[in-house]
């Protein structure tokens, strides 16, 4: 196999980022305003609500000069510390009044679903899905600088089968020989439906540093419809859904903040959780983070024995205060998935190759005509260029496991390539909203993908309306089409119907 070193365009801007300077410092920005807009969740901790967990709290220059307008005209305290104080005096009050919070949230609503596929056919495809989901989150606080936190989700169905693959054990008194593993189908009825989503505890040092331990989720990009530079949560963005909760890994996070400054660092050990626990399955993490002016800039990286090593870096602020505007960039030695050439069996591995993944996107909000726009590009380099032959493994992979043939190589094969997550290498994705259509019960929403190597496009339009506050409806039209006669994606139709009852937060 050839190896050589090729450096892709989009490698400039990650080189680009790791070579800005950095004059000051806080975590990961929470960029303010339309879409990406984020209040505090109902399980928030005071820390998160404070410090953003491992995300940074991004003040804009106007938040800045509010802030500072209320101050003495003599007094050299800039808008953010005044506002740091404020908030960290806040913080304290709530630790001396609140010993337990117990809470969380219901969400309940009713979708109907009807797509046409190619070739068209008058009778569609239709399904009726309840949604009836919730979690339940406790924060206790027992003594100074303890903190004990659970969240736990469940939902309907109650109860689900686990079904696929698995492998059995030989025991001593069975032939073959002891030992031996046997693959074998299961379907098990019965299991419960939940999921600890967190379950941690957080103690400090002297106000200096921060230790968490459990499991949590981790915020690191600044992404909105990809991010890259999250290499440590156990989940994806759903560029669809970009604003729902990750899955978090266990940890211990130490956060360190550098006395007399605004800088953070970020340290992460990522202990084995898989059944053998050996010691060469434990991951390292770590990341600084800084700021200058209105733009804010991090670096770190993640290493695990016999995993491909990663350093990522982050950029994110405003122009004119207006425009909000973020990047990320991967740089990795080695890539940690199994390619394939054309066909099931033909594979290989690329562990001595330097991959790069890049991202950018900006986010735009008028409260006038309350519009609110984003768009992002990512190219993600670990992926194909040309996708054709691994659509056609993924399709006759989900033929046999429809078949239940879970031993064929192309249901292995299938999952393998669905593992990446993006087989492609360019993507493009953006949403346009108008939050008020006479009415500030009535909204749109655009959302629009195009996967560039794969050659598909996706486009859903959904109008909402929300009488009150206890119940909503939404409706609009979905498509995926292929963007070249060369593409394997064939085109479909669909027309959605959700109507909201009830729910909430507690």
């Amino acid at each position: 196999m050839k190896k050589s070193l090729r450096l892709p365009p989009a490698f400039f801007l990650p080189a680009v980022l790791l070579l800005l300077p950095a004059f000051g410092a806080r975590s990961a920005p929470v960029l303010r305003g339309g879409l990406y807009a984020q209040e505090a969740s109902e399980s928030a901790s005071l820390e998160d609500e404070l410090f953003g967990g491992d995300e940074e709290l991004f003040v804009s220059p106007d938040e800045a000069q509010s802030s500072s307008g209320q101050a003495d005209s003599d007094s050299s305290t800039s808008g953010r510390p005044l506002k740091f104080q404020a908030d960290l005096q806040k913080a304290m009050l709530s630790l001396e009044g609140e010993k337990l919070r117990i809470g969380g949230s219901l969400d309940s609503s009713l979708k109907l679903s009807c797509n046409w596929a190619e070739p068209y056919e008058p009778k569609p495809d239709s399904t009726l899905k309840t949604t009836l989901n919730a979690n339940l989150f406790f924060d206790a606080r027992p003594v100074e600088n303890l903190k004990l936190y659970g969240k736990f989700s469940f939902g309907f169905p109650f109860e689900k089968a686990l079904t696929g693959q698995a492998v059995i054990v030989v025991p001593p008194a069975i032939l073959p020989p002891a030992g031996a593993q046997l693959p074998a189908f299961v379907n098990v009825p019965g299991a419960v439906n939940i999921s600890i989503r967190e379950l941690y505890t957080d103690f400090s040092l002297k106000d200096i540093a921060f230790f968490r331990f459990g499991k949590h989720a981790v915020k690191w990009g600044t992404g909105y419809f990809y991010s890259p530079a999250d290499i440590i949560n156990l989940s994806r963005i759903d560029p669809q859904d970009p604003e729902a909760d990750k899955e978090g890994p266990l940890s211990l996070r130490t956060h360190i903040v550098i006395p007399g400054t605004q800088h953070n660092l970020w340290f992460y050990l990522l202990p084995p959780t898989d059944s053998s626990f050996k010691t060469e399955n434990t991951a390292l993490a770590a990341k600084a983070e800084f700021v200058f002016g209105n733009w804010e800039w991090g670096i770190g990286g993640r290493y695990r024995y016999e995993q491909a090593p990663k350093l990522v870096t982050t950029l994110s602020g405003s122009i004119a205060g207006k425009v909000a505007v973020f990047a990320e960039g991967i740089f990795a030695w080695g890539s940690d998935y199994t390619y394939y050439k054309n066909t099931a069996d033909s594979t290989y591995t690329e562990k001595n190759k330097a991959f790069f993944q890049t991202t950018a996107g900006a986010s735009y909000s008028n409260a006038k005509t309350h519009t609110s726009i984003a768009a992002q590009y990512f190219y993600n380099g670990p992926g194909y260029k040309n996708t054709k032959a691994v659509q056609t493994i993924i399709k006759a992979g989900f033929e046999e496991a429809q078949n239940k043939n879970f031993l064929h190589p192309a249901v292995t094969a299938a999952q393998n390539i669905a593992s990446m997550g993006y087989i492609g290498q360019h993507y493009i994705a953006c949403t346009l909203s108008q939050n008020k259509i006479g009415t500030e019960k009535v909204r749109a929403h655009l959302f629009q993908q195009f996967a560039v190597s794969e050659l598909q496009g996706i486009s859903v339009l959904t109008f909402s309306w929300n009488p009150n506050r206890l119940i909503g409806f939404s409706a609009g039209p979905n498509f995926i089409y292929p963007l070249s006669p060369e593409s394997q994606v064939k085109s479909s139709a669909g027309l959605s119907l959700s109507v909201k009852m009830g729910g909430g937060k507690f």
